[in-house]
Formats: C-alpha cells, structure tokens, sequence
C-alpha cells in the first residue's frame, strides 16, 4: 500500500529521536557519569563550621599514605563495545530510513517499461485461457503443474536476473508477493504444485479445482494492482498536463 510522505517523516523523526537518546544512555554508561543524579557542587553554608585546625594537624592530615589514595583517572573511559553497538544501531536505523524513502519514491512514480511488461505477462500466465484448459485438458496432475508452470515462465520472460540461492518457485513467489498478491494464494497453489510433481500418489480433480481456483485469486489481485497503476499513471499524466498549460498561460 502507499504510504505519505507525512507518514514516513514521522517515522523518520521517531527513528532519529531513539537514536539520540540510545547516544546518551551510551555514553553515560561508558563516562561513569549518571544523566540524572544529586549535585555535585562543593558550597556549603558558613554557618556554624568548625575553627580551623592546627598548623601541625593540617600537615598531618595532608601526609596521608600515598597508597591509599586512588590512582587519578585522566580523561574518561572508552567501553568499545558500546561503541561499536552505537554505530551499528545507527547503521541500521540509516538503512531503514533509506528504505522508506526509496518505497515512497517508488509509489510516488509510474511503472518503468519492464514492470509493465512483467505485470502483464503475469496477468496472461493466470487468465482465462491458462485456467480453462487447466480445468478441461490433460490429467489433474498435469493442470496443476501448468498452472504454477505458467507463472514461472512469465517471471523468466520478464528478464529478471538470476539469483543462485534462489529456485524458480522462490523468485515466483517473491514476485508475486511484489505485487501484492494474497500470500495464502500463493502458497495454495505453490503446494498443490509440488506435491503434483514430486508425490506418487493420485491428484484428484478436487485439487485441480482448487488450483485452478487459487490461480483465478492470483490474478484478481494482479488485475486489481494492475487498474491501481492504470489509475495512478492517468493522475500522473494529468497533472503534468495541468502544470504544463499553466506555464503556457500569459
């Protein structure tokens, strides 16, 4: 679904927001300073303080053993490992804030050339000509094999690169769910598809009818995808239109 630009600020400044207090929550922890504590201001009122002691009293007190004073401590002590957890977060927390604004951009603009042609040999791979002669040709276990089959082959024909760690029914699915297409859908038919390929026991027409079904919902919600664009394409255009015919008025 798209989301605003409003709402991706507010997640933005959210985000930031945690981060500056995750910073000093940090670096509190690593100075030994505490955020909030007593003061630690040396005044004291003069009222009713004791007479000063003796010359030889003060030389005394100031001649303590020097062993049992700690050590000084020079500059502040550096926990590197919440250091390097600072940057991580931080790492992060960009990533994340670069994804959003990039999803905006992307709902904010039309389909390139190949999402079109992607989308629409999705939308030929489960249309009516695919499902009827699932439903009326060949053996159960042939139909839903073609079914899923079908949509493989219109990801490969979209030229898509080829990932090693993925198989062809992963890259399909993970397309699919691209175009937000209902992951119970998918996952339906995907298992109808392996259990007909790879299992020996007998397909049932009931599975072919629930194949073919799951595949009819699968291209309900790319046609749905597919009139959205259409219609954020035609907004597009027309508000071209509209900036253009004003910059030619006098």
């Amino acid at each position: 679904m798209h989301r605003g630009t409003g709402s991706t600020s507010g997640v933005v400044l959210a985000v930031l927001a945690a981060v500056a207090g995750l910073s000093l929550l940090l670096w509190s922890s690593s100075s030994g300073r505490p955020l909030l504590g007593p003061p630690t201001g040396t005044w004291e009122p003069e009222i009713g303080l004791p007479p000063p002691l003796p010359v030889a009293e003060q030389t005394a007190a100031t001649a303590a053993p020097s062993g049992s004073r700690p050590p000084p401590q020079e500059g502040w002590a550096v926990d590197w490992l919440l250091v390097g957890v600072l940057l991580l977060v931080v790492v992060v927390v960009l990533l994340v804030v670069r994804a959003l604004l990039a999803r905006d951009r992307h709902d904010d603009e039309p389909l390139g050339m190949e999402e079109d042609e992607q989308l629409a040999a999705l939308l030929e791979a489960s249309g009516d000509d695919v499902r009827y002669r699932a439903l009326a040709e060949g053996d159960p276990r042939n139909a839903v094999v073609a079914c899923w089959v079908a949509l493989e082959e219109a990801v490969r024909r979209s030229g898509l690169p080829d990932n090693p760690a993925e198989t062809a029914s992963e890259l399909t699915r993970r397309v699919l769910g691209r175009w937000e297409v209902d992951e119970t859908s998918i996952r339906t038919l995907s298992e109808a598809y392996r259990e007909a390929r790879f299992s020996r026991h007998p397909v049932s027409e009931e599975q072919r009818e629930q194949a073919v079904a799951a595949l009819e919902r699968i291209h309900e919600d790319l046609r749905r995808r597919a009139l959205a664009e259409q219609e954020r394409a035609d907004r597009a255009a027309a508000a071209r239109a509209s900036s253009e015919g004003e910059g030619e008025q006098p």
